[in-house]
């Protein structure tokens, strides 16, 4: 296996964790962005304010894009499995 095929795998699959990554990371910081508006409209402060809805956020997220994320992850476990692996001792 050359340099390049070891770079271009690394990619594919940093590219692959920043995409099934971002759904989650946008659910929390719109969450995020929501209660600290909130707060600060109504100065509140409360640690569980700002957990609990970014924890409900990610869990809704998770349940409408699991199918797609499991569609693409597996998706590229086989490109991975199928991919030639040249092992040199």
């Amino acid at each position: 296996m050359s340099t390049g095929e070891i770079v271009g795998a690394a990619r594919e699959m940093m590219t692959l964790v920043l995409l099934l990554s971002t759904p989650f990371l946008f659910a929390a910081v719109a969450a995020s962005l929501a209660i600290g508006i909130f707060q600060a409209a109504t100065r509140m402060n409360d640690l569980t304010l700002s957990f609990v809805p970014r924890f409900f956020a990610v869990l809704l997220v998770l349940f409408l894009v699991a199918s797609w994320a499991g569609a693409r992850l597996t998706a590229y476990i086989e490109r991975a499995a199928m991919s030639p692996i040249v092992l040199h001792e």
